[in-house]
């Protein structure tokens, strides 16, 4: 019997390690945050380091008008706050546009105890895209305490901002089409996003489009990083700007990429510590269809830098809407994007070891029988967050894993 009662308590570690393995390889079931009877669209995803909190936003729409929406949790995705509506008149997205270029409408980070949102808003179809701040200032704790600031407001389209925190300042980054055609803007916020704008600054003066530029900021603030695609004349191709003296100081311009085919729709992290790296994910066409491509700049990007580029997708079919992310505790790069390689999109995972200069590793992220796109990823202690839209259920609800 003491043989049986051994083998018994053997067999169930066992069973016991597989599944803690399995659940952190994403082959668990993921967990619907939205549950909702309209679409549920473009989640982003943060994580704070040191702790099990995660938190998510999207948009809720039911065709006309759409809701800015968040959820949190604080026990590692054990339970999840019921979601709140932030904001519930008017249009995040633009019904125009295809679903890729909507993915950037809308961008979050996490500073404790701020949340820092910004988003493109209008009333209606008639009206224009304005950039707009959303600021918690009890990391999401209490629906009442959020704060909306009205960044642009022009007659012109102002759109696809992102956001980044580190230090006193909040730093957005967006494209406004007032100058005759779209270009790249900063703005900085003081006193952790209570206080005013100090900064507006137009930073790029191109004859051709400057679109979707992403922003990140280094540990302590000083440097401001962002990257954008310009279409140029023949074919769009990455730049790279890098601000001094926390985004009030002057900036160096690189070209990233160059070549004969689309380079574009890139994201952006930085290093949490002293750590010297930049990551850039970004969508190439040069193998005649859309593959997911990397690149790391090191010396804090400051030039001249080297440069350590790899292709991370070799699929036949479309890979898209990358994200990217930074890991201090194991100094891993997560990046997820979704790929109709399976026959239907899913979402798919790459980690990359040793700051990013390393090799990588892959899964897959979601298994529906339906559409999985528009995922987002945030680093989690030696593992990480995957969010992503899904409509097997029949509309888009918004589902979340985590991995490692």
């Amino acid at each position: 019997m003491k043989k049986a009662s051994r083998l018994l308590s053997l067999i169930g570690s066992v069973i016991i390690l597989l599944a803690v393995a399995a659940r952190a390889d994403f082959t668990a079931p993921g967990k619907n945050l939205s549950n909702s009877a309209n679409d549920s669209l473009f989640p982003k995803v943060c994580t704070v380091t040191g702790t099990d909190d995660v938190y998510v936003c999207w948009i809720e729409t039911d065709g006309t008008n759409d809701h800015l929406t968040f959820s949190k949790s604080t026990d590692g995705g054990v339970t999840w706050r019921t979601p709140d509506e932030l904001q519930v008149t008017g249009q995040i997205r633009d019904p125009l546009l295809s679903d890729t270029d909507n993915y950037y409408c809308l961008a979050m980070t996490v500073d404790p105890p701020y949340i820092h949102v910004v988003f493109q808003w209008r009333l209606n179809d008639s009206d224009d895209f304005e950039i707009f701040y959303a600021r918690s200032p009890d990391l999401g704790e209490n629906v009442s305490n959020w704060t909306f600031t009205q960044l642009t407001n022009n007659s012109a389209a102002s759109c696809f901002p992102d956001v980044a925190a580190s230090g006193t300042y909040v730093h957005v980054t967006y494209q406004d089409s007032w100058p005759g055609n779209d270009e790249v803007f900063y703005k900085r916020v003081t006193d952790y996003g209570a206080g005013s704008v100090d900064q507006t600054r137009r930073l790029t003066f191109s004859s051709s489009p400057s679109n979707d530029p992403r922003i990140a900021v280094s540990q302590g603030g000083q440097s401001v990083h962002i990257v954008y695609h310009d279409p140029g004349l023949t074919t769009s191709n990455l730049f790279y700007k890098h601000i001094y003296d926390s985004g009030a100081g002057s900036y160096d311009t690189r070209q990233l990429t160059s070549g004969a085919f689309f380079n574009g729709m890139p994201e952006i992290a930085t290093s949490t510590g002293n750590d010297q790296y930049i990551y850039i994910v970004y969508q190439s066409f040069w193998p005649g269809n859309r593959e997911i491509m990397y690149k790391r700049l090191d010396n804090y990007g400051v030039a001249p830098f080297n440069t350590y580029t790899a292709r991370l997708t070799y699929s036949s079919t479309t890979s898209q809407s990358n994200s990217v992310a930074f890991d201090g505790t194991s100094n891993d790069v997560y990046v997820s994007y979704h790929d109709l390689w399976p026959g239907n999109y899913d979402v798919m995972y790459r980690k990359l070891s040793s700051y990013g200069g390393g090799g990588f590793t892959s899964q897959r992220v979601s298994w529906g029988v339906g559409t999985s796109n528009h995922s987002t990823v945030g680093a989690a202690g030696s593992s990480a967050w995957v969010a992503w839209s899904d409509n097997t259920s029949g509309n888009y609800e918004i589902y979340i894993k985590k991995g490692s």
